[in-house]
C-alpha cells in the first residue's frame, strides 16, 4: 500500500520563510512611515486647536499676548511625541503676531529630525531640522 508523506519538504519551507521574509521588509518600513505621519498629524491637530485658542483670546484682548512680556497659556503644551511652544518671547513679538512649534519631545527627538510650525494666520508648516532648514506646506 502507497503511503502520503505527511508534513512539508524543506524546499517548500524555505520559498514559505523567503516570502514571509520579503513581505516583512516592505510592511515594517511601511508601518514605521505611517505611525510618524499620524505622529505628525496628531501634533497638526494640537496646532489648530491652539489656534482656536488664540483666536478667542485675541477677540477677548485684542492682542494675542496676555501682556507685553507673556503669552497666554495653551491648552495644548504637548502631545505624546511633540512639545508645543510659542518660537519667540512676548517682548519681541507684535501683539497681533505669534508662532508655535510642536517638536519632537526628549524620548521622540531621536527618530525625528521634523517638527511643524503655524502662524497667528494658520500656516502650518514642516520643517527639517538640518543645518539648512527646509520647510514646506503641511
Amino acid at each position: 500500500m502507497y503511503s502520503k508523506s505527511q508534513g512539508f519538504t524543506l524546499t517548500e519551507l524555505m520559498i514559505t520563510v523567503a516570502v514571509l521574509a520579503i513581505l516583512l521588509s516592505i510592511a515594517i518600513p511601511t508601518y514605521s512611515n505611517q505611525q510618524k505621519k499620524n505622529r505628525l498629524e496628531d501634533a497638526r491637530a494640537a496646532l489648530i486647536e491652539n489656534v482656536y485658542f488664540m483666536e478667542q483670546f485675541y477677540i477677548k484682548k485684542h492682542s494675542f499676548k496676555q501682556n507685553s512680556t507673556t503669552w497666554p497659556t495653551l491648552p495644548h503644551k504637548a502631545t505624546t511625541y511633540f512639545d508645543i511652544a510659542f518660537t519667540s518671547s512676548a517682548k519681541r513679538e507684535l501683539p497681533n503676531r505669534y508662532k508655535l512649534r510642536a517638536s519632537p519631545n526628549s524620548s521622540y527627538s531621536s527618530r525625528e529630525n521634523r517638527f511643524l510650525e503655524i502662524d497667528h494666520h494658520g500656516n502650518v508648516q514642516l520643517c527639517t531640522k538640518e543645518k539648512s532648514r527646509k520647510c514646506q506646506s503641511f
